[in-house]
């Protein structure tokens, strides 16, 4: 009850403000516009100022009030307007952070349930281990991971966690950003997506992170595609799917085949 009379309250104060709007600035608005056609064809009308200032104050005569009720109704439909806009997007920020908090609180279970057809390890982004610099080579290996799932039935790629399970966390990679945080990590993952993927597929995907140990942990959550999903790479696509508990490249006809079976 509480809930309905916030929502309420949101979009009583939204028609008000634009009613108010309405009156104080789309009248005069509207009034202006009057003003330049006037002036086209007429030289000796007014100045603007004295024309705004004439006719407004034909407001406050009673015969006049149309007008008032008039645009305060249409800012009254646009303040409703947005105000449906900013309910939506207010909910909809707070079932994702929801979803968000209660997907980072089960990546403990999918470590300790190892890999699967939908659960992948890596162990970073961008950072090799052994060169102890950074590669570029394995942002296209995370981006056939998540290639694979989006062709197959989705899946978790959880990065920071070694094959064996082990959490080695992402301050390595962290240290290789502009932005050596979380938001920086996720428009990297992001960035991976547009660049090999397509851009069209990044609200498919959903990053959420976890503290494990004292190690942040990140896991992409990954969405089965709309549509076949081939991976850009040196002016050819490549086309992966998940398989088991790894991700396969198909060749041509393997992937028509199963494009046909997939998406029909």
């Amino acid at each position: 009850m509480a809930l309905l009379s916030s929502r309420l309250s949101l979009l009583v104060v939204y028609v008000l403000a634009g009613a108010l709007i309405g009156i104080v600035l789309l009248h005069p608005a509207v009034l202006t516009i009057v003003w330049l056609e006037y002036r086209a064809i007429q030289p000796n009308v007014p100045s603007l100022g004295d024309f705004l200032t004439d006719r407004l104050l034909l407001l406050v005569v009673p015969r006049h009030l149309h007008m008032v009720i008039a645009f305060a109704f249409v800012g009254g439909l646009i303040g409703l307007g947005f105000g449906l806009f900013t309910r939506s997007y207010l909910e909809t920020s707070r079932r994702l952070r929801f979803l968000s908090a209660a997907h980072g609180e089960q990546i403990p279970e999918f470590i300790s349930g190892g890999e699967t057809a939908e659960v992948e390890f890596k162990s970073t982004m961008r950072w090799d281990l052994k060169e102890r610099n950074i590669n570029k080579g394995l942002e296209t290996v995370i981006a056939k991971t998540i290639a694979g799932f989006f062709n197959a039935h989705g899946g978790r790629l959880l990065i920071g966690v070694a094959d064996d399970g082990t959490v080695l966390g992402l301050e390595a990679d962290y240290a290789t950003l502009r932005h050596p945080n979380r938001d920086g990590f996720e428009r990297t993952i992001n960035d991976i997506v547009t660049r090999f993927l397509g851009g069209d597929l990044c609200p498919a995907i959903q990053t959420t992170f976890t503290v494990i140990d004292g190690k942040d942990v990140c896991m992409v959550l990954v969405q089965p595609a709309p549509r076949a999903v081939y991976l850009s790479e040196g002016g050819k696509l490549h086309f992966y799917v998940r398989s088991g508990n790894s991700t396969r490249k198909l060749d041509l006809r393997e992937a028509m085949d199963y494009a046909r079976t997939r998406w029909t």
